[in-house]
């Protein structure tokens, strides 16, 4: 049943491709991908040697120093990118401007899955008054490509805001920790459950912790997380010129 469901996948993208040519998003010349193989080329990878808990850079691979001082609530995150320029461009019209094939094309570089083959995915929720503005969760719709594509399920539904937060990216280090404390709330019971928490940018992982946290008051026996990209953190001297202080 797989194999035919990967063949008609194949099928239907090669007649997509010669019906409905596309354009490369970054540069703007034909061809059968949203993403050219150049431009593919030129977006910023994680370095190699990674924490695995945090994917920031760690000798040998190993967990840092940072995670075996302050762990985060999930156990393993995996994220494909580095956030900044040209990727950021793409992830912030997939956002906010319905460029949705960027999500697809994302997906498409994931050659294989890196968590339990049964993980529940779990998107991040977004605040309702954000969802009717935007029409859209982009969370959710990273999830159901990932999901189409590794055979998953996604329940976009079993956790939920309980209040409304400000806007994460207006807020410094310590300020995103406390506005999503307490944010979030299972509908369900996770009893016995691998869950994978998906989103499209990792910075501080304020809005993970407090997610894996819900999820593991539900009963998750593990809780891992999953991000198109991630936020490289400014020097300590950087931060006390854009903050006035050293925040963490």
């Amino acid at each position: 049943m797989r194999s035919l469901y990967s063949e008609a996948r194949t099928t239907l993208a090669r007649v997509r491709e010669r019906a409905l040519p596309q354009t490369c998003f970054f540069c703007g010349d034909d061809g059968p991908e949203t993403v050219c193989d150049p431009c593919a080329a030129s977006l910023v990878r994680l370095q190699r040697e990674v924490c695995p808990r945090c994917q920031l850079p760690a000798a040998n691979g190993a967990v840092c120093g940072r995670c075996l001082k302050k762990p985060p609530v999930w156990q393993h995150l995996v994220a494909e990118w580095q956030y900044e320029f040209p990727l950021k461009t793409a992830v912030v019209s997939a956002k906010y401007h319905h460029a949705f094939p960027i999500f697809r094309w994302i997906s498409a570089q994931r050659l294989d899955w890196p968590f339990d083959a049964s993980a529940t995915l779990v998107p991040v929720p977004l605040a309702e008054r954000r969802l009717q503005q935007r029409g859209y969760n982009q969370a959710q719709l990273i999830a159901n490509e990932m999901g189409s594509r590794f055979g998953l399920h996604v329940d976009a539904d079993a956790v939920i805001r309980i209040r409304e937060t400000d806007i994460q990216q207006r807020l410094n280090w310590s300020e995103r920790r406390r506005n999503v404390r307490s944010a979030f709330a299972a509908t369900r019971s996770f009893a016995g459950e691998s869950v994978v928490l998906v989103d499209d940018v990792l910075t501080t992982g304020s809005t993970l912790n407090e997610l894996a946290r819900a999820v593991y008051d539900a009963g998750a026996i593990r809780v891992d997380a999953y991000v198109l990209a991630r936020v490289q953190p400014i020097r300590r001297r950087d931060r006390v010129v854009k903050f006035g202080r050293a925040t963490a």
